[in-house]
């Protein structure tokens, strides 16, 4: 059936590399010739920014970024037809509906999957967009609260100090003033959570949450899909990459689509984490098993403790987008709204 798509995000390289072992032919030479004239020395297709400081001109580049958009939607469409027509991808909602809606028999069958096509209701998680507001989050709410209290005759006292030190501070960085600035901070916010019912964080809640969020989660973009309404359980998870989105931006993707859209979006991609109800995997940090301690070498003894660090972390993964069954992930190809004709 054809379809009409709005893209939200292409995986050009992935794409290519499937159409190129598939097809070749003439999505790769169009591929090529784009490439050559958009004056690129990389494989990696054409990037609107770098198009802006190479080519002169805004009819010129208007034209590229219109070349590359029908190329993206050409190459999408080929590649999905040509992995239908080899019965290696699935449609998902169709292919739950062919176990008349017996859920545990269609999560059965998913482990045989690879390339996978699903449409429902998503969110958009970005964890950088998510640091930022909670670092901003005291200031933004001192800012709503005191001017709810602008005639108060304190918060306009407290605001003058507060900002009458910060002057200071930009000129000499004294200890003194900002052991005072810390003070009259703290004392103002007291007013504001007292008179406005301000709610703010703590500090040091916040440091540490940014600590968090650098070490585990740096620039993530997380994408969920849930396809199967009566059975939201069910989930589709991938990550994202910025380079990939369409319109170069994530704040594009929210004031279009919102983070959690009110309307279906389709994701299309390959299958890289299946768990099972019972993880039945064979655990490869369990070898030497059979032998006795002081049978072991020495260095043997070192490499398998430096290991079990690694394989401890798998504990703190699983907070962080990793799925657990019944849900998936994918390296998504690509995301759009599809309209059947």
């Amino acid at each position: 059936m054809e379809t009409i798509k709005d893209l939200l995000y292409f995986d050009y390289d992935k794409a290519k590399s499937i159409n190129s072992q598939i097809n070749g032919g003439l999505i790769s030479e169009m591929t090529r010739a784009i490439e050559k004239e958009a004056n690129l020395n990389s494989e990696l297709g054409f990037d609107i920014k770098v198009i802006k400081g190479k080519v002169g001109g805004g009819d010129r580049e208007k034209n590229f970024k219109t070349e590359k958009i029908e190329l993206y939607h050409e190459l999408l469409n080929e590649v999905e037809k040509s992995l239908f027509e080899k019965n290696i991808l699935k449609e998902l909602n169709s292919h739950y509906d062919t176990f008349e809606y017996d859920i545990v028999e269609f999560l059965d069958s998913l482990p045989n999957l690879t390339y996978i096509k699903a449409t429902g209701y998503c969110s958009f998680e970005d964890n950088e967009r998510f640091k930022r507001v909670m670092l901003n989050f005291n200031d933004i709410q001192r800012l709503i609260f005191a001017s709810v209290l602008e005639t108060d005759p304190e918060i306009i006292k407290y605001k003058s100090e507060i900002s009458e030190l910060k002057r200071q501070l930009k000129k000499n960085n004294v200890q003194k003033d900002i052991l005072k600035l810390v003070a009259i901070e703290k004392t103002f916010d007291k007013i504001l959570q007292e008179r406005a019912e301000a709610k703010l964080l703590d500090e040091t809640f916040i440091e540490r949450i940014e600590i968090f969020l650098n070490t585990f989660t740096p620039n993530r973009l997380n994408f969920r899909l849930a396809p199967i309404d009566e059975y939201k359980d069910f989930q589709i998870l991938s990550n994202l990459k910025s380079q990939y989105l369409v319109n170069g931006d994530f704040e594009n993707i929210i004031y279009t689509y919102g983070s959690r859209p009110n309307i279906k979006l389709t994701v299309f991609g390959i299958i890289t984490s299946c768990p099972a109800k019972v993880d039945e995997r064979v655990n490869i940090n369990n070898d030497y098993e059979g032998l006795d301690p002081s049978e072991i070498p020495l260095e043997v003894t070192f490499e398998k403790a430096f290991r079990n660090v690694f394989a401890s972390f798998e504990n703190f993964e699983r907070f962080f987008f990793v799925p657990s069954y019944p849900k998936i992930a994918i390296s998504p190809i690509a995301i759009y709204r599809e309209v059947k004709l």
